[in-house]
């Protein structure tokens, strides 16, 4: 096979490396059923007219047997079958057997095949991609915006919402991003043992301290130290922290020198603060000296754009965590997780979608594989979901998807990412505006 040439030399590599599944995601046409093929060696996918082929795409742009996708070893080859109107992979006709990879699209007629890879993941299932609702693109925006600077942050957001992950983007976008981000819960320690894990202690300083200890503050030195649910903080404590944040320095428990600190403060709370400080349970000063920028997260109700896409992100990844293809979700499933409000929000979307990945089998959730309170808070009035709805959902979701990825590839070179897709420039342009992924004007 040496002689075939390369459609995408460096996604070749990641096809190479045998570290995943690799699978096909074909979608024949809008009002078509979508399909998920898992690939492995000797296996042939052929699309065309005909009802032997594998995928029909009913077309009259489409040939009887129009193109034949197949892996052998580790390659995967895509051949146009001698068709009328020929084979585009990333925009451009093929002529003979080419190899393919990673996020390659191939056009035929009407139909799109985009290859995808399903790997046992390692990372936290909570690593979203970026959001399509306007009001966490603003967040988005914001960190953007306050990341490079000096500034303490306050984070501001119901229980469940992503604070943490505002957090860790705050920090990986900030001149500390090579700098350590330390992170304590001030809700999960008692009184005594959170100062002492803030500030450190001396040898001696109580029973039990036989070895002098490194606090947090002194741990993120050069970079971002995150104090979530800061509200609990008792306000003992709080003149302490505000002492630090001020003079930059600490004082370990029993001991009298002052330790000098480089480290940024992020914070986040549920809490009111601002009625906290009324009821004395917060001390102004220091919600001043914190809340120098403030970010709100929305909850998940306000930024229903986002819940289908989490849920086939959260989906993928369990599935992907259990060595299965990536499910779909019906029209009922689908209709039930936008018309759930979602109390708590992000963290209890990931839950319901990590049991129906359990629940389902054949690589489809149903209704029923979501849990109870989700089916029982479902809408009073009905709602209305056919297949065809959801077949141009699905189909919807992947053309955002792939249009993401071709943007992403060819460094948001719009003409270059229209070609890859097989679209003219001013096609494309019109799906950025449709899925709302026109780029934010430069500052």
């Amino acid at each position: 096979m040496g002689d075939l040439p390369d459609t995408i030399d460096a996604s070749r590599a990641s096809v190479n490396r045998g570290d995943g599944r690799l699978f096909l995601m074909v979608f024949p046409g809008e009002g078509l059923a979508s399909r998920v093929l898992e690939m492995a060696d000797g296996v042939e996918v052929t699309l065309g007219r005909s009802r032997t082929a594998t995928v029909t795409v009913d077309d009259d742009r489409v040939s009887r047997l129009h193109t034949k996708i197949a892996m052998k070893g580790v390659e995967l080859i895509v051949e146009d079958l001698g068709s009328r109107n020929g084979t585009r992979v990333n925009g451009a006709k093929i002529d003979r057997p080419a190899r393919i990879g990673l996020g390659a699209t191939i056009v035929v007629g009407p139909a799109l095949v985009v290859v995808r890879r399903a790997e046992r993941v390692e990372v936290e299932p909570d690593d979203a991609p970026i959001s399509y609702d306007p009001a966490m693109r603003q967040v988005h925006e914001m960190i953007d915006k306050v990341a490079p600077t000096a500034m303490t942050v306050l984070i501001l957001g119901e229980t469940g919402v992503g604070k943490e992950l505002v957090a860790e983007a705050l920090h990986a976008r900030s001149e500390r991003g090579a700098g350590p981000l330390v992170r304590l819960n001030c809700a999960s320690l008692p009184e005594t043992l959170l100062e002492s894990e803030l500030f450190g202690h001396e040898k001696g300083a109580f029973t039990g301290a036989d070895r002098r200890k490194v606090g947090f503050f002194e741990a993120a030195e050069g970079g971002t130290l995150f104090l979530d649910e800061i509200g609990e903080m008792p306000v003992s404590l709080q003149p302490k922290l505000l002492r630090a944040l001020e003079h930059r320095t600490v004082i370990r428990v029993g001991g009298t020198s002052e330790v000098p600190v480089d480290v940024r403060l992020i914070a986040a709370t549920h809490r009111d603060l601002e009625a906290e400080i009324r009821a004395g349970k917060f001390r102004e000063d220091l919600f001043f000296r914190i809340s120098s920028f403030t970010l709100r997260v929305p909850p998940l109700r306000e930024r229903p754009a986002d819940i289908l896409p989490l849920a086939a992100h959260f989906a993928a990844v369990f599935a992907a965590a259990l060595e299965q293809p990536p499910p779909t979700l019906t029209a009922g499933a689908r209709a039930l997780l936008q018309g759930h409000a979602w109390p708590g929000n992000v963290r209890e979307l990931r839950n319901a979608i990590e049991r129906a990945v359990v629940m389902q089998s054949n690589a489809v959730i149903e209704p029923e594989h979501l849990p109870e309170r989700v089916r029982e808070a479902a809408p009073a009035r009905p709602v209305v979901a056919t297949d065809s709805l959801d077949v141009r959902e699905q189909l919807a979701d992947v053309e955002r998807a792939a249009i993401v990825a071709a943007l992403e590839a060819t460094g948001n070179n719009q003409t270059r990412a229209a070609e890859r897709l097989g679209l003219s420039r001013r096609a494309l342009i019109y799906k950025l505006e449709k899925y709302g992924l026109k780029p934010a004007p430069k500052r």
